[in-house]
């Protein structure tokens, strides 16, 4: 290269406008529609202006695990905002860590298994099954179900439960069959809904067959191999998720068991609070927005460089991150509550039973169930039953019959106390 040419390109590359740009891709990313109204350095077009942005940025990327039938480059770049982000969701999702911590105290809460119950709901849109959240709130506290889909809401949650038995064991092809065949369990599987069209995926990443594809999927969860080592375990996690919500891995409810195998990973890798969090995916919910549209086209169509994951990863730290926000205030609330019920209520009440007066006290008209109570603390029915006899006893429940078995609800008294409760929360 002529001395002329390399002083060219050193003057280019020094101009104010790729120092603009350069931070602006640093303190979040950019898209090639950022760039529409800018003055570009000498007499370029926006075209090759992203071009060379596009090709400066390659040279500090980082090369997805390589799979045998791709043949265009798969990367991004770790962006500072994005290591801020991802770092932020590792540390505070960790287990033993505070919010870890004050889950399993307050586990069984409806405060809480609201984000479970909206995860499966997210993972039920996008697999174009129809269900409200009235009636999956119904399932996840005991309601018989009714039909195919209802059966498969009731085996998600059942699943979710062994969700720490299975991280036990090691993410091979066998685990991720047993995740759909656990999932569509007792159902007529052919006659449940298919997906439907996904957005359309550059044919070049496409897995030939189920087997590629579960085998790209395993080499993104193998931490221990050669893969590159600063792809963290949250990007590995949106990885994975992203192969279930773009192809077809199983006949039906490839979202859900991208979502089930996300919180297996994710309990496995330490990270069990990033199992709670409710995660959208576009062209689906919150994120089916022009911006988002945006953002799938930069990652999906190839300029020349391979296809440019940042702005797809930069997303979802942040919409992880926006989950656990709330899901952090949520048990504070909850936490808060819990210690007023505790001053409030006497009797010497195990931490099984305080949490179904705390589900009351979020909730006065609340129908309670034993089974689901049992599922949540892993205990005999004999177990679970005692504790709900004997809060009504105490005098904090009332029994009634349904069908065949018998519900729980908050006696007028505790209602009272509880209204009281919250009435002093709110004036605060």
């Amino acid at each position: 290269m002529a001395v002329q040419s390399m002083d060219d390109i050193v003057a280019l590359l020094s101009d104010d406008f790729f120092y603009r740009v350069r931070t602006m891709a640093d303190c979040d990313f950019v898209l090639y529609e950022d760039l529409n109204g800018w003055e570009f350095p000498g007499g370029m077009t926006q075209d090759e202006a992203w071009r060379l942005i596009t090709a400066v940025r390659k040279q500090a990327a980082i090369f997805s695990p390589d799979d045998p039938y791709r043949t265009v480059d798969s990367w991004f770049v770790t962006t500072t905002v994005m290591a801020r982000d991802t770092k932020d969701l590792e540390l505070r999702c960790m287990a033993g860590f505070p919010l870890d911590s004050a889950l399993e105290t307050l586990q069984g809460s409806p405060y809480v298994t609201s984000f479970i119950e909206r995860t499966l709901l997210q993972g039920m849109e996008a697999d174009r099954a129809p269900i409200t959240a009235e009636r999956v709130h119904e399932i996840f506290t005991g309601a018989p179900v009714e039909n195919d889909i209802e059966r498969v809401v009731s085996n998600y949650f059942e699943i979710s439960h062994d969700a720490d038995d299975l991280a036990r064991r090691d993410i091979t092809y066998g685990l991720i069959e047993t995740l759909y065949y656990r999932l569509v369990e007792g159902t007529d599987a052919e006659a449940l809904p298919e997906r439907g069209e996904v957005p359309p995926v550059d044919p070049r990443v496409l897995p030939p067959s189920t087997r590629e594809c579960i085998d790209a999927i395993l080499r993104r969860t193998d931490l221990e191999g050669d893969n590159e080592q600063r792809m963290g375990p949250f990007l590995r996690i949106v990885t994975v998720t992203w192969y279930f919500w773009n192809f077809d891995v199983f006949p039906r409810f490839n979202t859900l068991v991208g979502l089930l195998l996300r919180n297996v990973l994710a309990i496995k890798w330490g990270l069990p609070v990033l199992s709670w969090l409710p995660v959208t995916y576009y062209p689906f919910g919150d994120m089916n927005t022009p911006r988002m549209e945006q953002v799938y086209r930069s990652w999906a169509v190839d300029q020349g460089f391979g296809l440019d994951f940042t702005s797809y990863y930069t997303v979802y730290a942040k919409q992880y991150l926006r989950e656990l926000d709330q899901l952090s205030e949520a048990v504070r609330r909850l936490w808060d509550l819990n210690r007023r019920v505790g001053e409030t209520v006497s009797g010497d009440l195990n931490e099984r039973q305080k949490s179904i007066v705390l589900a009351v006290s979020v909730d006065p008209d609340a129908v309670l169930r034993i089974d689901p109570h049992r599922r949540t603390f892993r205990v005999a029915y004999a177990t679970a039953r005692r504790d709900f006899l004997d809060l009504e006893q105490q005098g904090y429940l009332v029994r009634e019959q349904q069908g065949r078995a018998f519900v729980f609800r908050a006696t007028p008294e505790l209602r009272r106390v509880l209204d009281r409760l919250h009435e002093q929360a709110e004036a605060k």
